[in-house]
């Protein structure tokens, strides 16, 4: 990916609401081809330091997060970031969305590593089914059936299976492992998958005109048409100022759709070292904290756009969902080498809701 300009993700995958249909092979979502990807279940790069458990905790409410999507976007000004990728995980609690002072409900994390490491070969990857079908996190350790993520809880009585968390031994126990758990069993599952919709994240520059014959997007908050001026002739004094005071959020919301309408159905916006789009004026004061491994500057990297939450159902309009405007991602300016997976930063905004008084 360039930072000369702003890329955007898409949806590559089975999605008839935006008339997608997938055009890859199941293989290219394995760690061996180094995806960027949305849903299923994470492609670990290094394949050994894997997160713990408690590490995908939701900090608020403490249940394991669940995986929303990855970005390969390696660093070819330090050696130690030949291959780099960042996770990002969220709660699904709609509580834990609502009331974010206890602690955000986005986790992200950042892996790196050189040409020459032990689990990659140094040439590219060869797009064919059978290459290097070795190269998977299993060969080194053991995974949660359910999520794809470090499982260090063993099946008490089977031993056959290993879990990240008691919640989702108990979901695929109760969907299908208690029928065949029994010592010396063969496991037949995963019997619970839990993830997103799955599908790859195809990389392309933003377009320099919006696109032509716009429809209805379905995700809330946006709306793809123009702005439409309320009548306060009747309002007072002090409720005319607080409308105007709000004009100037309003003006993010204006910029923020006016933006988007060249390519509508953009999943992600990818600007390292450049600047965010606000959905909203109130988190223009915000400084992104240090790196939690070398205390160096943290910088803008990529923004994930609300269409997520119509893409995986995660939307306002089914009861207890998810809302947001934007979720922007800030990582170490340095691209520092570490060990296993580093905690980055996330800063969540919602779309302005400005209500005008009736005179």
């Amino acid at each position: 990916m360039s930072s000369k300009q702003v890329d955007l993700g898409f949806f590559n995958g089975d999605y008839p609401p935006w008339g997608t249909e997938k055009e890859f092979q199941e293989f290219e979502l394995e760690s061996r081809y180094f995806p960027s990807k949305i849903g299923g279940k994470p492609a670990w790069l290094d394949l050994v330091n894997l997160p713990t458990p408690d590490q995908l905790e939701c900090k608020q409410c403490g249940i394991q997060t669940k995986f929303l999507l990855q970005i390969y976007s390696p660093d070819d000004k330090v050696p130690h970031g030949f291959h780099r990728t960042l996770y990002v995980f969220i709660c699904v609690q709609n509580s834990c969305w609502n009331n974010r002072e206890n602690g955000s409900p986005v986790i992200v994390l950042r892996n790196q590593l050189s040409r020459e490491n032990r689990f990659y070969p140094a040439d590219p990857p060869e797009e064919k089914t059978g290459w290097r079908t070795d190269i998977q996190a299993e060969q080194y350790g053991t995974l949660c059936s359910v999520c794809g993520c470090h499982g260090t809880k063993m099946c008490g009585r089977c031993k056959t299976v290993n879990y990240c968390s008691q919640i989702h031994q108990k979901l695929d126990w109760s969907k299908g492992h208690k029928k065949e758990c029994q010592v010396g069993c063969t496991y037949s599952g995963p019997h619970h998958i839990e993830a997103f919709i799955e599908g790859l994240i195809e990389i392309e520059e933003e377009p320099e005109k919006k696109a032509e014959n716009i429809s209805d997007l379905n995700y809330p908050g946006v709306e793809i048409g123009e702005m439409v001026a309320e009548d306060i002739s009747g309002a007072a004094d002090e409720e005319f100022e607080e409308v105007e005071a709000a004009q100037a959020e309003d003006k993010a919301s204006e910029k923020f759709n006016e933006r988007i309408k060249r390519a509508p159905h953009q999943i992600v916006r990818y600007d390292r070292d450049g600047s965010p789009l606000l959905c909203s004026y109130s988190g223009s004061n915000f400084t992104p904290g240090q790196c939690s491994a070398c205390s160096s500057d943290l910088s803008f990297e990529f923004q994930i756009m609300p269409q997520v939450l119509s893409l995986l159902n995660l939307g306002s309009d089914l009861e207890g969902g998810l809302d947001f405007g934007s979720i922007y991602i800030y990582t170490c300016s340095r691209s520092c080498s570490t060990e296993g997976y580093v905690l980055e930063q996330s800063q969540i905004l919602d779309f302005d809701q400005t209500n005008i008084p009736l005179p």
